[in-house]
Order: structure tokens, then C-alpha cells, then sequence
């Protein structure tokens, strides 16, 4: 090995590990709701995996570990490169914009293909000896670059120009440029790590492998990979750099409704010192009033109740008029979403769940009409789990995906159907369903493994003015 080509190994291996550590410490996803900052640690996997086994090949060409153990350690080299394409398919597999429930059968794949791998490894192992993918390399060309690199780059790539487009309709150009280039850099480099592979005598290896390139080109490609590796760290750092204000604006949200929340305590306190006050005092008189028979103070005692029950009424028109659920927009959803869970679970046995899939960058626009009827709708389902289901958990989850914003409601209770729903006697599921048709969605409720399940799908507006 040159000198020349133990550098670039040891960059190369660094870039890669570098851009693994820096993805999996950008995990912060309570506050930063996106795809990409959600899938990184699987491109975190892939770097710091891919890094070490780019080292482990510089070691195995310096011939610095112990003949005895050279075959074991090449073998082992192969298994860890495996694992590394495994991550970076699974990288790609889960920024594809699908629901959660496909997105789990899908992402089954790497996992399979894999164990394919190293079943067929341990196979051809057993039948010719030991030694035989340390004399014949076709098994893992075929297998570990054409089946497992190529494609997970391939995949990986196509995800990030998907996200790009959707993030380029909704909300910012300039972030979907990075995705896009981002996106360019992973197909090159699939070309590079997938399709340049040692020569042999097989299609495509006899015609497109290192030793041509070489050749024709004059420079090592490890040059071009330990380039890419830097460049795809520092278009991670530039595209994440550009989300900091859905942080600022996240805590923003917070800061309002606790201030709010305030307020609603505060109101609470009023009626009690006021509303509720003049109540008692009315009510004292009327007892008053059932056990004196003296007529001369009835009238006055009687105007007293009146202006009692006058004070209290105008009282309560005024807290109505003031804390009255107003038009929620969709970027406060979530959050008054979060308040009417946190309600039933201070006030029933029953545990809901909330979870909430919905991005600024991934999500198209709902008017507050239509938000306001979203929220009335999951209350609603709350409310026929707390009160029909039996149910010991429900779950609640709300994706926003590209085309429309679904949510799913699951409760392990008894369990209903579409068929044994009566329009007579069920008015609350009635009720749902009729909300979820004025928006323009569908509505679909059915028996889960244990208990019922309901989805909605409910398409994005177009925003007013375009």
C-alpha cells in the first residue's frame, strides 16, 4: 500500500465516522418534529460502521494483524461493511414520506436482506471451506455492493429528492435545494462505492470496476469518496442549521399557551370568588325565605335573589364569552390537542396516548375551520373510548404526510364495527363521521386486533391566493 493510499483511507474513514457521530447527536426530535432529523440515526449507523471497516481494510492492506487471524478478520471486515449498507438502506427506507403503518413492513428489508446475506455467507462457507471468499469474491460483489451498497444509496437518494419536493410546495426553496443536492451527492457516491468494485468475470464487474477506472481516469476513486464524505457532513450541518427557528418558534408556542393556561386558572379562580359566591348567597336567602313567613321582608329579600342570580348569569356570560374554544389554526393543533389529553387523564381511568407527526416542512395548509373541526372530532373519539370502550389504553396519532393529514385512533377496549354501528344509538360515532365529510375526508372504523380502530384521512387546501 502506498502512502498516498493509506491516507485516504484513514480520511476517508474519519469522514465517514465524523458524519456518523454528528448524526446520531442530532436526536432532539420532541422539539424538532422532522423526517430527516427522526431518520438520521440510521445514517449516523452507517458512517461510524462504514468508517471502521474502511479502517479495518487499511489495517488488512498494511498487513498490520497476525496471519493467524487475517482470514477472521477479513471476514469480520465484511459482516460490518454488510451492517453499514443495512443502516444506510434503512436511512432511506424511513425518510420515504409513507404512513407508519407501511413504513414497518417496509422497513423490514434491510433487516432481510442481511440476514440473506450473511445466509448465504455462512453457506458457501460450510460447502467449499473457509477460505472461500477470501480466494473468490464474487458472492459478496454480487451480493454486499450490487444488492445491498448500490440500492441503499440509490434509495437513500430518492427519499431525499421526494422529501425536497414536498418541502419546496410547502414551505422553504432554499432548504429544498440542500435536500436535492444532498440527494446528488448519495447517487454518486452509490456509483462509487456500489458499482466500482474489483474486477472480475462477470457482468457488470468486467466492465465497470476500479481497475478501469484507474486506468482511464489516472487517480484512486477513494479520493472522490473521502471528498464525499466531507461533503455530505457538511450539507447534514447546512440543512440542519436551516431548522433552528422551528425550535424558536416551538418554545414560542409553549410560552403562549402557559400563559394562557394562567389565565384559564386565573378565570377559575373568578368564578369561584364570584360566580359560585353570589350562587351560595342567593340560595341562603331562598332558605332563608322557606323558613321566616314574615311578609314585610319577602320583597326585599326576593329583589335581593334576583339581583343575585342576574350578577351570576352576567358573570358567566362574560367567562363563556371569554374562554370559548375559539378557530385553532393547524400549528396550535397540537398543542390543544395535548391539553384535552392531559384533561381526560387527570380525570378518568383511562390512559390516551397523543402522538404527533406534523412538520412545518412536510405538511400542506388546513384552514382554522377545518383544524377547529379536527379538534372536535378527537374529542369526540376521547369521549366514546372514556364512556362505551372498556378500554384499559387508547392511542391517539396524527401524520402529516405530503397529500393529506391522517389520524388513527386505537383502544384495546370491546371493540366495534362499521356494521354494528346504529345512526339511532351511536350519535357520537355518527357524529365523527359526518365532521370528518364537511372537511372533505374519509372515515373508516373497525375492529383492531383488540378493540377498535379508527383512520381518517383528511386532504391539505390549497392556501388562499394561489
Amino acid at each position: 500500500m502506498s502512502v498516498t493510499e493509506f491516507v485516504l483511507y484513514l480520511i476517508y474513514g474519519f469522514a465517514m465516522v465524523t458524519m456518523g457521530i454528528f448524526a446520531i447527536l442530532q436526536k432532539d426530535t420532541k422539539i424538532m418534529n422532522l423526517s430527516l432529523i427522526k431518520s438520521l440515526k440510521y445514517l449516523g449507523g452507517f458512517g461510524i460502521f462504514h468508517g471502521i471497516s474502511e479502517w479495518i481494510s487499511m489495517i488488512i492492506k498494511l498487513e498490520l494483524c497476525h496471519p493467524y487471524y487475517h482470514t477472521e478478520v477479513y471476514y469480520g471486515n465484511l459482516i460490518i461493511k454488510a451492517i453499514s449498507f443495512a443502516f444506510l438502506m434503512y436511512f432511506g427506507l424511513d425518510l420515504l414520506p409513507l404512513r407508519d403503518r407501511y413504513k414497518r413492513i417496509i422497513l423490514k428489508t434491510p433487516i432481510i436482506l442481511t440476514l440473506l446475506y450473511l445466509l448465504g455467507f455462512f453457506f458457501l462457507m460450510s460447502k467449499y471451506g473457509v477460505d472461500y471468499h477470501h480466494t473468490n469474491n464474487t458472492y459478496n460483489i454480487i451480493t454486499l455492493r450490487y444488492l445491498l451498497g448500490f440500492p441503499s444509496c440509490i434509495i437513500s437518494a430518492i427519499a431525499l429528492y421526494i422529501n425536497a419536493g414536498l418541502i419546496e410546495k410547502t414551505k422553504s426553496v432554499i432548504i429544498a435545494k440542500r435536500y436535492k443536492n444532498l440527494a446528488w451527492v448519495f447517487i454518486v457516491y452509490g456509483l462509487l462505492e456500489g458499482l466500482l468494485v474489483s474486477k472480475a468475470e462477470f457482468f457488470p464487474a468486467n466492465l465497470i470496476n476500479k481497475e478501469l477506472f484507474v486506468e482511464y481516469f489516472n487517480f484512486n476513486p477513494l479520493f472522490i469518496k473521502a471528498f464525499i464524505g466531507f461533503v455530505i457532513n457538511f450539507l447534514l450541518i447546512k440543512v440542519i442549521a436551516t431548522f433552528s427557528w422551528e425550535q424558536e418558534e416551538k418554545l414560542n408556542q409553549l410560552e403562549r399557551f402557559k400563559i394562557a393556561s394562567k389565565e384559564r386558572r386565573k378565570l377559575g379562580l373568578e368564578i369561584h370568588d364570584s360566580i359560585i359566591q353570589e350562587l351560595y348567597a342567593a340560595g341562603l336567602k331562598i332558605e332563608y325565605l322557606s323558613i321566616n313567613k314574615e311578609e314585610n321582608k319577602k320583597r326585599d329579600i326576593l329583589e335581593e335573589v334576583k339581583n343575585d342570580l342576574n350578577n351570576a348569569i352576567n358573570k358567566t356570560r362574560e367567562f363563556i364569552s371569554t374562554t370559548a374554544l375559539g378557530k385553532i389554526k393547524l400549528e396550535d393543533l397540537n398543542d390543544s390537542l395535548e391539553q384535552l389529553v392531559q384533561m381526560f387523564n387527570d380525570n378518568q381511568s383511562i390512559k390516551i396516548n397523543l402522538e404527533s407527526q406534523i412538520s412545518p416542512y412536510t405538511t400542506g395548509h388546513l384552514s382554522p375551520d377545518k383544524s377547529t373541526q379536527i379538534y372536535y372530532i378527537i374529542q369526540e373519539a376521547i369521549s366514546n373510548v372514556t364512556k362505551h370502550s372498556e378500554a384499559e389504553e387508547a392511542s391517539i396519532l396524527l401524520e402529516g404526510r405530503y397529500d393529506f393529514l391522517y389520524i388513527t385512533i386505537i383502544d384495546n377496549g370491546k371493540g366495534i364495527s362499521q356494521k354494528n354501528i346504529n345512526p339511532d344509538k351511536n350519535f357520537g360515532i355518527s357524529s365523527m363521521q359526518d365532521r370528518t365529510e364537511r372537511v372533505g375526508g374519509s372515515f373508516i372504523i373497525g375492529k383492531a386486533k383488540k378493540g377498535t380502530r379508527i383512520e381518517m384521512k383528511i386532504p391539505w387546501e390549497k392556501p388562499k391566493g394561489e
